[in-house]
């Protein structure tokens, strides 16, 4: 068998590797190429030899080429470095490359060597992980923030709930006058305004208890308006293009109101001259599958976008909008949870928000939600007034915060109600099996004793089918639990809650009672 010569050797082996090989003069021209370049640019090899980069590639790409052999040419060290090369199907390509200075043998230049290994699907694959890991970054605070703002808002939502009853019961019982008044309103106002904070961190790590239903948007719109009119200013020119077939949205009416208040009041800042708002309703309909977290699913969209003649947002400011306590607003003017909630409340409800904006141009602000279909009806709000029980009755209060517990009591007495209460659920069902057995059961969802409110309310049913349910909590932060409570068709009070809200409820479940 007959030895090949190193020459023969070297060029299989040139012929054969995947990576495009190639070598230039000192006047820029190539001299050799292997198969791989050549099909890279798309033309036999005897097509490229003799040629320069301007005539082969686009001119862009010829000149960084042409540059780069210049500092080879320049340092006469190898050089090691990713660039892009357009091939023959247009499409530009990565590739690292290493390219130094060929000589003869008495050291003197001759031109350019260079070998280009693709590297396209591996930088394609490390984009990927990197937005991967910016998701799962995102995910990870988002659960951080969540699990910070739960445990808050739990403790916090029952000192709340302590200092509202207390105060309601105090309003009604004290002299009135001018001083006590303003005394007692500003504890109302504080309370409700630290509700409020809880609920803007709760809606923004997903973790708020809503209640979707079919919801107008184009009516939500309308009342906003009327609403906007005295809060946003008279510099504000507030207009609708409303569709007539938007639909129904399927969202929380309350939560759906709110986000669409605090991008009008985003707005408004933004207008501190003046300016127009115009909010507009669609449908849209999503047929392309999701790439990123917030694309949405396939599927039919109510959107609701809030259009701006504001000073705008620069790309950087856009891009973190949605990130909690992030504000642009100056000193203690702003908290940055109204957009994080505005996309909690999207996100949460199986929607998202997009946002649109260029500095000195205004902004747009799109709200998508699932859309509730053509067959089903809005749901109707309760409008009518409070008044005291027409009818009294025995109510089973289960809460393990003594305070708490104390002030729940106090206002279902001031109602006109009988009241049992209970630290823990084994206690709770000897009264419910006992005499004087309640006609209602109103129990806490988290109790640190024994078994959860919903537990002992399917337990309770057991042993009283029918008994009617009304549960309360200051946050339900797994989703499972906030879908056994939808599922016992409970109403479920957020603490703090005011004394006409707790009679509301108990005259809902004890509709059917005689």
């Amino acid at each position: 068998m007959a030895i090949p010569n190193s020459f023969d050797i070297l060029q299989a082996v040139i012929e054969a590797t995947p990576d495009s090989i190639f070598v230039k003069d000192l006047e820029g021209r190539y001299v050799l190429v292997n198969e791989a370049f050549a099909r890279f640019i798309g033309k036999a090899q005897t097509d490229i030899v003799g040629k320069n980069d301007f005539e082969l590639y686009p001119a862009v790409d010829a000149r960084a080429f042409i540059e780069a052999d210049r500092h080879v040419l320049a340092t006469g060290a190898p050089q090691t470095f990713e660039g892009v090369a357009t091939g023959q199907d247009g499409q530009p390509q990565t590739y690292l490359v290493s390219k130094g200075v060929y000589r003869d043998k008495d050291g003197h230049s001759l031109g350019v060597y260079g070998i280009s290994h693709d590297i396209t699907e591996l930088r394609q694959a490390h984009e990927t992980l990197e937005h991967t890991r910016e998701a799962l970054f995102r995910s990870q605070k988002m659960e951080a923030v969540g699990q910070l703002t739960g445990g808050l808002a739990h403790d916090f939502n029952n000192i709340l709930a302590i200092i509202l009853g207390n105060v309601e019961l105090l309003q009604a019982r004290v002299p009135r006058d001018q001083y006590t008044d303003e005394i007692i309103d500003a504890v109302l106002r504080a309370t409700l305004h630290g509700k409020d904070l809880t609920g803007h961190l709760l809606a923004f790590s997903r973790r708020r208890l809503l209640n979707p239903q079919p919801v107008d948007v184009n009516l939500v719109v309308a009342g906003i308006v009327r609403l906007m009119g005295r809060t946003l200013g008279a510099t504000i020119r507030v207009t609708t293009s409303t569709s007539t077939d938007a639909g129904l949205a399927f969202a929380d009416p309350a939560a759906l109101e709110a986000a669409v208040l605090n991008v009008a009041l985003n707005a408004r800042d933004a207008m501190p001259d003046g300016g127009s708002l115009t909010i507009h309703t669609s449908t849209v309909a999503i047929t392309t599958p999701p790439v990123t977290e917030d694309d949405l699913q396939p599927g039919l969209y109510v959107r609701i976008a809030l259009e701006d003649t504001g000073s705008g947002m620069s790309a950087d400011v856009v891009a973190r909008v949605f990130e909690p306590f992030f504000s642009t607003k100056p000193g203690s003017h702003g908290t940055g949870l109204g957009l994080s909630m505005v996309y909690g409340f999207a996100k949460q409800s199986g929607g998202t928000v997009q946002i649109a904006s260029e500095l000195g141009r205004g902004t747009t602000v799109s709200l998508f939600l699932p859309l509730a279909g053509n067959d089903v009806q809005p749901v109707a709000p309760d409008t009518a007034p409070v008044t005291p029980a027409a009818v009294p009755r025995t109510i089973l209060v289960v809460e393990d915060e003594p305070d708490v517990r104390s002030i729940v009591r106090r206002q279902l007495e001031s109602l006109g109600h009988r009241v049992l209460v209970a630290e823990a659920a084994t206690e709770a069902l000897l009264l419910i099996q006992g005499p004087g057995a309640p006609d209602v059961l109103l129990t806490d969802v988290v109790l640190k004793t024994g078994i959860n409110g919903i537990d002992l309310a399917e337990a309770a049913r057991e042993a009283r089918p029918g008994l009617p349910v009304i549960f309360m909590s200051g946050y339900t932060a797994v989703a499972e639990a906030q879908q056994r409570i939808r599922d016992t068709g409970a109403p479920l009070l957020s603490k703090p809650f005011t004394t006409p809200q707790l009679e509301r409820a108990v005259k809902a479940v004890c509709a059917s009672l005689r």
